[in-house]
C-alpha cells in the first residue's frame, strides 16, 4: 500500500477526527459505529479505540470484515477504507464492570474496545459523484 496515501488519509483523520466504522454480522445484516480519531502503526494497520455498542463488537467477532469512512464535509475530500480485525481487545472498563447486566443494560457497552485493523484497499468518498475503483 502507498506510503503517500496513508499519509493523506492520516492527516485527513487529525483533521476531520470523526471515523466511521462499517461492520456485518454473519447474516449480512449492517451497523455503523463511530470514533474520535484512529491510530496508524506498522504501515497498512490502524488502531480504532471506542465505546463500541455490542453489536459492533459481536458483529467482528462473526465476521472481520469491515469498513471505514473518514469524510471532510466542507472540502468533499474523503476515503474508504476496507480492511479486516486482526484482535479485539479490552482497554478501559467501567468501575463496577458487571458483564452479566450487559443485556439488561440495554447493550450499552461497559469497556472500551481496541480494535486492530490490516487496511486491505482505500478508495476516494465524496457526497458527490465518485468512482469505486481502488486507489
Amino acid at each position: 500500500m502507498q506510503r503517500e496515501l496513508l499519509e493523506k488519509v492520516k492527516k485527513l483523520v487529525e483533521k476531520v477526527r470523526t471515523v466511521y466504522l462499517a461492520s456485518s454480522n454473519k447474516e449480512g445484516a449492517p451497523h455503523i459505529a463511530a470514533s474520535d480519531g484512529m491510530a496508524f502503526f506498522d504501515g497498512d494497520r490502524v488502531i480504532f479505540k471506542a465505546w463500541f455498542c455490542l453489536r459492533t463488537v459481536q458483529n467482528l467477532q462473526e465476521n472481520p470484515k469491515l469498513s471505514l469512512a473518514v469524510l471532510d464535509s466542507k472540502t468533499q475530500e474523503g476515503y474508504q477504507l476496507l480492511g479486516e480485525v486482526e484482535r479485539i481487545e479490552k482497554g478501559a472498563i467501567l468501575n463496577g464492570y458487571v458483564p452479566e447486566k450487559e443485556k439488561e443494560w440495554g447493550g450499552y457497552p461497559q469497556a472500551e474496545h481496541q480494535l486492530f485493523i490490516r487496511i486491505r484497499k482505500i478508495s476516494h468518498l465524496t457526497s458527490g459523484a465518485h468512482s469505486d475503483e481502488f486507489i
